[in-house]
């Protein structure tokens, strides 16, 4: 598997956090079997495709506390 290099991944934020980045939120959605059918890990090289963009905008929306979130925004 792809490996991150030490101090690259946190434990996860709590919901609401504004502090988290979208890097780190993109980690936390490619970790959760939950959600393999909007993102997932692709090839061998750290390479992800998002499925759903529209449900990732409203995931990042929901932790941003921004409803009006959308793909183009993100």
């Amino acid at each position: 598997g792809f490996a991150f290099p030490d101090g690259a991944y946190k434990p996860e934020s709590s919901p609401g956090s504004r502090q988290i980045q979208l890097w780190h939120f993109i980690l936390e959605l490619l970790r959760k079997e939950e959600y393999r059918e909007v993102i997932a890990w692709q090839g061998d090289y750290g390479e992800f495709v998002i499925k759903d963009p529209d449900e990732v905008a409203r995931l990042w929306g929901v932790r941003k506390c921004k409803p009006h979130m959308n793909y183009d925004k993100l």
